[in-house]
């Protein structure tokens, strides 16, 4: 941070006498500039004047007019009035005129031995000159030239003529002036009011331009100015024990304290105290920020700056922090819509909504870094405004945690500005994988409806080249391969693994892909079951027809058996011989079933229809074993033919 280096006050008290041969003058005492570093934001100058050995300006006079050895009169006329003015430049308040205002009007008088006397108290106050005076950026110095002046009985007109002329300057600088500097005209009427009367005048309206506001203020320097006759070449003063007590980091310094440190006795001295103080900007909350208010304060640093009251470094500051805070008002505007709306609009809408808070969002941010970029080595931005976006940044992360969609928005939109700012972040296969589970966190409009914005332009092409890349490095080579794969029972392993792989990627389209290529791999192997299923047709076709074949003469034989026993019995069948019967009866109807099923003319070019048709087959001819075991089970001699 660099030094501010200036030079507040320049002190030159000059006598005018009638004869001009003496004069009262000033001799720096001791000069005292605080170490704290004061950047371009401490634009603020405080100016307090204390008046000490009032009383010694006696003495003053006497030297000034009969020398300090009393060996001459320098005046013809008696001497009426002791002045004392400021005179300001470099004030950007001021303009290019120059504004003198009044300290101080004693009167003088003369006793019976015919020497001066005033009637300055010991015990004056302090005179703030000026509280909280804008300083420019470029010109951080303010030359102040006070005078004091010894008038005469036969120059009365050259108070009056000062008085006419500062009034005109003021009415020169502008159309409606600073009630600042209006406060002057006042103090001019005081001082006239007051030598009419022949009473002291004290100046007692303080420039201020900033009332009741919290400013960080800290001393900047000292300056001991001693009012001593021309004679006098040297002034003592000594500072150790003063300095002492302001290198300890004094706040502010008040009249007894000065008078005990620097104990100065011989002739009347002012102390100029000066303190700086930091800009405070107006913080808000992120519940207070509207579109209204921020009108209102773009209102009023416009007429501040206008009215001198900032520099122009901390105007351009304003500007910016006010393109800031709309941001976030609109962001603030799309979450009302998004909350009050999200159970009653279509899924599409609440899309819109969201996305139009994560464009703000993104902007937010975006202008935050830029600002950083900018702004590095500032130290307006870093000491005062920085802060203030930092809180307006954290109110925007809190609301974008008030339900599951809106924390996903914000964790795209610093996803999206993570890979737009660090290639590095998507390098890997695992990196692209969590940067689009970021990505695909939330319902997003259609890609021609983010394709038209900056930001949704981003989402579709920082998506697709993640997933091209994840495509490359991940799928591709199995996707070929399962593509030149032959489609059969030994390679299903194949294509099962490669569907698993894709249903655990976030990947979309390499998902898509995926499906593509197994859905050709099923076309291949729908074909190859078919063969296989028809394959298994024409074996079981022969099985089967061998099956009729021996059943049937089974079924005969056990047929001619019963006949036998019944015959063998004189009352006729019994009760165990039909029951026999009546299972040899469904193993005929089961053979005679299996057979006409077996000479089905089938539609060989339909997978499922020959799987039923060998399944069927399959059943049916299970079924007349299990008829045939049956009644082998039963009685084994029925089921005896070799004899036949």
């Amino acid at each position: 941070m660099k030094r501010v280096l200036y030079t507040f006050v320049l002190f030159t008290l000059v006598w005018q006498p009638l004869f001009a041969q003496q004069a009262i003058e000033t001799r720096l005492g001791y000069t005292y500039n605080d170490k704290f570093e004061f950047s371009d934001e401490w634009q603020y100058l405080s100016t307090d004047l204390f008046l000490f050995n009032g009383s010694k300006f006696n003495r003053v006079l006497n030297e000034v007019e009969s020398g300090v050895k009393k060996n001459k009169k320098n005046y013809s006329d008696n001497l009426e009035y002791l002045f004392i003015t400021a005179q300001l430049k470099n004030i950007k308040l001021f303009g290019n005129d120059e504004i003198v205002y009044p300290l101080y009007n004693f009167n003088v008088t003369t006793d019976s031995k015919k020497e001066y006397s005033t009637q300055v108290s010991d015990h004056q106050e302090v005179v703030r000159i000026i509280d909280k005076m804008p300083l420019t950026t470029t010109n951080n110095s303010i030359d102040a030239l006070i005078q004091a002046k010894a008038i005469t009985n036969d120059q009365s007109d050259q108070m009056f003529g000062l008085v006419a002329t500062q009034l005109t300057n003021i009415s020169k600088l502008a159309s409606s002036p600073p009630a600042a500097v209006l406060s002057l005209v006042g103090e001019f009427g005081n001082l006239l009011s007051a030598r009419t009367k022949r009473k002291e005048y004290k100046f007692s309206s303080t420039i201020r331009l900033y009332e009741g506001q919290d400013f960080d203020t800290r001393l900047h320097s000292v300056r001991i100015y001693v009012f001593v006759p021309g004679e006098v070449k040297a002034v003592t003063i000594k500072p150790a024990k003063l300095e002492g007590f302001l290198n300890k980091g004094v706040l502010k310094l008040e009249r007894k304290q000065l008078e005990d440190l620097i104990a100065y006795k011989d002739y009347p001295y002012m102390v100029v105290v000066n303190y700086k103080s930091l800009y405070k900007m107006d913080v808000l909350t992120g519940d207070e920020v509207t579109q209204d208010l921020i009108e209102k304060r773009k209102q009023k640093i416009e007429t501040a700056h206008n009215n001198h009251m900032v520099n122009d470094e901390t105007y351009r500051q304003e500007k910016l922090y006010v393109e800031f805070l709309r941001t976030f008002a609109d962001m603030k505007q799309h979450l009302n819509s998004y909350r009050l709306n999200y159970r009653n609009n279509s899924p599409e809408i609440n899309a819109k909504n969201l996305f139009a808070i994560m464009q703000e969002y993104k902007r937010l941010k975006g202008t935050f870094d830029a600002r950083e970029q900018e702004f590095s080595t500032n130290s307006t931005y870093k000491t005062i405004f920085r802060p203030e976006y930092t809180a307006i940044l954290s109110n925007a992360d809190l609301y974008l945690e008030s339900d599951h969609n809106l924390k996903g928005g914000k964790g795209l939109v610093n996803t999206l500005r993570e890979l737009e700012n660090n290639p590095k972040s998507w390098s890997t296969p695992v990196l692209r994988e969590a940067a689009l589970a970021k990505l695909y966190a939330v319902e997003l409009p259609k890609p021609e409806y983010l394709s038209a914005s900056v930001e949704g332009e981003a989402v579709v092409r920082l998506t697709k080249k993640l997933e091209d890349l994840q495509f490359t490095e991940v799928f591709a080579q199995d996707v070929q391969k399962i593509a030149q794969l032959q489609a059969t029972d030994q390679t299903i392993d194949q294509r099962n693994a490669l569907l698993e792989k894709s249903a655990a990627t976030k990947c979309q389209s390499c998902r898509d892909k995926v499906k593509d290529a197994v859905t050709e791999y099923n076309k291949r192997y729908d074909v190859y079951r078919l063969q296989e299923a028809l394959k298994k047709k024409n074996a079981l076709n022969q099985e089967a027809e061998q099956q009729v074949f021996n059943y049937l003469k089974r079924q005969l034989c056990i047929q001619n058996n019963l006949q036998a026993a019944v015959a063998s019995l004189n009352g006729g069948a019994d009760l165990y011989i039909n029951r026999v019967s009546e299972k040899n009866t469904e193993l005929a109807n089961n053979i005679k079933l299996l057979d006409e099923y077996n000479k089905q003319d089938l539609n060989a070019a339909n997978l499922q229809r020959v799987q039923e048709y060998n399944l069927r087959l399959e059943q049916l001819m299970k079924d007349v074993e299990n008829d045939y075991n049956m009644i082998y089970s039963i009685d084994k001699k029925i089921c005896n033919c070799e004899a036949g």
